[in-house]
């Protein structure tokens, strides 16, 4: 090889190394997390006092790890703000619903009906916000049934709900738990926002 062309060769390997450099760079200065689903991680604290999701709407990739932390699933959630006709759940009130397309059966949960409706009145996913004694309490309700809002909640039915113990910026995180009679399943969860 020529002078000229070892020359070449380097410079062509010196911009590559370059590029990759400034790519990493942005990804950093943007907040972009490399592998979400690598440092999804167990959370161990309370939400704060007044704690809301109400702010949250957007699309999210959701990432779920079952307790033994042998099993994930990936997938998204979609949510906007409830109609004001809808909010009020007795104890509770729904601040955001919307749907998902989530694979449960990949870590053992229920895989609940409709999970796909954005109707208001029984959407695939529902946040339902309350606050009691021992502090606040933030559930993400999959399945289009259990969310129905002029039905009944049937207790002994199946289900699958994610309890938020965290909530950062554009992220939430907590345990989740699913199951149907006295059975269930659980573990922890990572939802990151990558769309408004």
């Amino acid at each position: 090889m020529t002078r000229r062309g070892i020359h070449g060769a380097l410079s062509l390997v010196a911009s590559a190394i370059l590029v990759a450099c400034v790519g990493n760079a942005a990804e950093e200065n943007l907040g972009i997390e490399r592998d979400p689903v690598a440092s999804c991680s167990p959370v161990g604290v309370p939400l704060q006092f007044q704690e809301t999701m109400a702010y949250m709407a957007g699309r999210y990739r959701l990432v779920m790890v079952s307790d033994d932390e042998n099993d994930r699933s990936v997938g998204l959630i979609d949510l906007e703000q409830m109609p004001e006709a809808y909010r009020d759940w007795g104890a509770s009130t729904a601040t955001l619903f919307g749907r998902a397309d989530v694979g449960f059966d990949a870590v053992d949960a229920q895989q609940m009906e409709g999970l796909d409706s954005r109707d208001p009145e029984a959407p695939g996913v529902l946040v339902l916000e309350s606050e009691g004694s021992s502090g606040p309490s933030i559930v993400l309700r999959f399945g289009r049934e259990p969310n129905r809002w002029s039905g009944e909640t049937m207790f002994d039915a199946a289900f699958t709900v994610l309890d938020v113990g965290l909530i950062e910026g554009d992220r939430f995180s907590g345990s989740w738990r699913s199951g149907v009679h006295a059975e269930w399943v659980e573990g922890y969860f990572c939802a990151q926002r990558i769309r408004s």
